[in-house]
């Protein structure tokens, strides 16, 4: 009867561990003795609840289900051993998630790259691992992919994570920092295990649910499989366009059905050439995200000299400033006389003094600006400590590639966030702004 008493009590602090913040207490770390039962022989000690074996390419650790309810929302799907976000987890690790990522890459793996979100890169890059789960009580059962335990309503078509897979990326925040996540349900840059598309966590949240069945503080063997390839998962293909791409399409879309059928995680790199016009790259750059969207390949992160393709298409709503959110930096771009551009710096300033629930808005402007200069500019005027990420170009009729991309360059680090509006009647991708 003590002993029914004592488990009870485990059992009843790893639940109290779900109500919000706190550590994990997990329930039976008597389970360390016994939970590599059934393991392959081969295999090589990272730590007491964590295995590797190279030759199979997989990981093994020891972890903990924290009982989620039926439905509840997932934010995690495995959290290291010091989180404090066990009440949005399906499952405890015993190991943090620094040793995670060394058992990974001690079975081959290389570092991957976080997604980017605000650059507009989408999907971590890296070799894909799948993560399975069996009781550790059962060392004879079959390994339960990740669907068994949550229901998923938010993954791409080919991209469901369960079937094929988390990019590994293997740069990871110290195992005390908060979430110590090791595989998020949200694109959490910290997570050892990123997310193959895109998935802020405003959006994301509520698409993953706990499926019934789970027992708070149940032991697991969690097995993380590398899903190996041939030849490395992330392949990387150039795509140049120049006005006779835009033109006929026949050649690029020959190009881009091939890449739609390799199973590599493709990352598509468009360079523009320089004296496009920037109005007549947005058609082709809908047809691009569109294809994207199919899950075909994944448009990659501009290289120097380049535009973000998507900054392309913009919300035209975004042009109320009355109506935003937050209110970015603005740029205007026009052809100067003589030839070259000519830059003004705007920002629009807030006035919470005014009576009502909005603020009275002024817009500060400063003409002259060079893509040397502009970022100088920036600081000195700056009233939000450098917390505006986000920058608006407006582009007059005429400007090409080449006049924007040095200053999409140089404020790629401070606005990674960018946007390209072209101000002329009817032209895709928005209309001028409007003056308060």
């Amino acid at each position: 009867m003590k002993r029914f008493w004592l488990m009870l009590l485990m059992v009843t602090r790893a639940a109290l561990a779900l109500e919000g913040p706190q550590a994990y207490t997990f329930a039976h770390p008597e389970a360390k003795a016994t939970w590599q039962q059934g393991l392959p022989e081969a295999r090589q000690v990272i730590s007491p609840t964590c295995v590797a074996v190279p030759e199979a390419g997989e990981v093994y650790l020891l972890a903990e289900l924290t009982g989620l309810g039926e439905h509840y929302e997932v934010e995690f799907f495995l959290l290291g051993a010091l989180s404090d976000r066990a009440y949005e987890g399906i499952a405890m690790a015993w190991d943090g998630p620094a040793t995670v990522a060394r058992a990974l890459r001690a079975v081959g793996l290389s570092e991957g790259k976080p997604a980017e979100l605000q650059r507009g890169l989408p999907l971590a890059q890296g070799e894909r691992v799948t993560v399975a789960m069996r009781p550790a009580a059962a060392p004879t059962a079959p390994f339960q992919p990740l669907s068994d335990f949550v229901n998923d309503q938010w993954s791409n078509p080919g991209q469901e994570v369960s079937a094929r897979g988390f990019p590994f990326v293997g740069q990871c925040a110290a195992d005390d920092v908060m979430p110590a996540a090791i595989a998020a349900a949200y694109t959490e840059a910290g997570a050892v295990l990123g997310l193959p598309f895109a998935a802020p966590k405003s959006q994301a949240y509520g698409m993953f649910r706990a499926k019934a069945g789970m027992v708070a503080g149940q032991s697991m063997v969690v097995r993380l499989k590398w899903e190996k390839l041939a030849t490395p998962r992330v392949y990387r293909q150039r795509v140049e366009i120049s006005a006779e791409t835009l033109k006929s399409l026949d050649g690029l879309l020959a190009q881009l059905k091939a890449l739609a059928e390799d199973p590599r995680d493709v990352f598509l790199c468009v360079r523009f050439a320089p004296e496009l016009s920037v109005r007549d790259c947005i058609p082709l750059a809908r047809l691009l995200v569109a294809l994207e969207q199919q899950g075909a390949f994944v448009i990659d992160a501009p290289e120097p000299g380049q535009i973000p393709l998507r900054a392309l298409l913009p919300d035209a709503a975004w042009n109320v400033r009355e109506k935003r959110v937050f209110q970015p930096w603005e740029v205007e771009l026009a052809p100067a006389e003589g030839g070259g551009v000519r830059a003004t710096l705007c920002q629009i300033l807030e006035d919470w003094t005014v009576d009502g629930p909005d603020p009275a808005l002024t817009r500060q402007c400063y003409p002259g600006v060079t893509p040397q200069t502009i970022r100088e500019v920036m600081d000195r005027v700056d009233v939000n400590d450098g917390k505006t990420y986000a920058v608006f170009f407006y582009l007059e009729p005429g400007i090409t590639v080449g006049q924007v991309a040095p200053f999409t360059d140089a404020l790629a680090t401070p606005c990674p966030t960018q946007w390209i509006f072209c101000n002329s009647a009817g032209a895709p991708g928005g209309s001028s702004p409007p003056n308060p």
